[in-house]
């Protein structure tokens, strides 16, 4: 939709969604509930996961990093395809945003995890 304002030049609202130009706060929301409502990503990642982080009494911060980062990586290319998103992968989801997102992660679910809330076999 189009907005006129001064002058009656037209506005173009949406102009940095379609150039792939996202709010980083906003987009880290959505990556992050995207990731925890993608089923595939759970059935292939994270009960792997969550079997290990049962049995570690202490995780390290690079623990959680290597242990959550293939599946924040796997999450961020199924979320850049299916939003067609342009300029390239490490540009759109910085190294900084990542590893967020895996301590994110594991802050969401590690106490369930603990008390068993997962069937995991």
């Amino acid at each position: 939709m189009l907005l006129t304002e001064f002058f009656n030049k037209p506005l173009d609202v949406y102009k940095d969604k379609k150039q792939g130009k996202h709010d980083d706060s906003n987009l880290e929301d959505e990556l992050f509930w995207y990731i925890l409502d993608h089923d595939k990503l759970h059935k292939d990642y994270f009960f792997p996961i969550a079997k290990k982080m049962k049995n570690i009494k202490e995780c390290s911060p690079e623990l959680i990093l290597e242990t959550y980062m293939p599946m924040v990586m796997k999450g961020c290319k199924e979320f850049y395809n299916e939003k067609k998103m342009g300029g390239r992968l490490g540009k759109v989801f910085p190294k900084k945003l990542r590893e967020g997102l895996c301590h994110r992660l594991h802050d969401h679910c590690h106490d369930d995890i603990r008390a068993g809330k997962y069937k995991l076999g």
